[in-house]
């Protein structure tokens, strides 16, 4: 091997050098980037969270009544409809997780209100839900229950009979005998 390939070699790895400090830079402003887009996202939640407040309840008393215990609950559809209405352009609601959790994506179109419905109406269906210590479903809400909830946080109501149904049709939930169940 000459010189000549000595010197490619060299200039070869100082271009490395010099593409790999670029790409650190360009990781750098995407993390900056998605963490402002991350700070914008959780301030729609948090408002739409100050906005709607919770829910307290009384769990259980002790037996000589001197101690209840609270237990305060997010009425997640409230949430999901304030927060779709409040996210940017490009962004929904892609729905409740089990934990708690929302998942927000960013799909690059606007909302549409048939997307907005249908994410709202999942929420109601899972909130509604009541299981029992072996996690079997003991209470579901009724197809009406579930469509006047929606009319309440501000979807159509013949939109939401459509959208509940499509939900039906797709399996994310199921309606058996006028009841609405997890899908």
């Amino acid at each position: 091997m000459g010189s000549d390939d000595e010197a490619s070699s060299h200039e070869q790895m100082q271009r490395y050098e010099e593409l790999a400090e670029r790409e650190r830079e360009y990781r750098a402003e995407k993390r900056a980037m998605l963490d402002d887009v991350g700070d914008e996202l959780t301030g729609v939640v948090e408002r739409a969270i100050a906005t709607e407040g919770a829910n307290v309840t009384v769990e259980s008393t002790s037996s000589d009544g001197k101690t209840q215990r609270l237990r305060p609950r997010l009425d997640k559809p409230a949430l999901v409809a304030a927060v779709t209405e409040e996210l940017p352009g490009g962004f929904a609601v892609k729905g409740v997780n089990d934990d708690g959790t929302l998942s927000v994506e960013w799909s690059r179109r606007k909302t549409s209100a048939e997307q907005r419905a249908m994410v709202i109406l999942q929420a109601i269906v899972a909130e509604a839900v009541v299981t029992d210590a072996d996690e079997l479903i003991v209470e579901a809400p009724t197809r009406s229950d579930v469509i006047d909830r929606a009319t309440e946080l501000g979807v159509d109501r013949e939109l939401a009979g459509e959208r509940l149904q499509r939900l039906d049709d797709i399996g994310k939930v199921d309606i058996e005998e006028g009841q609405v169940f997890p899908g």
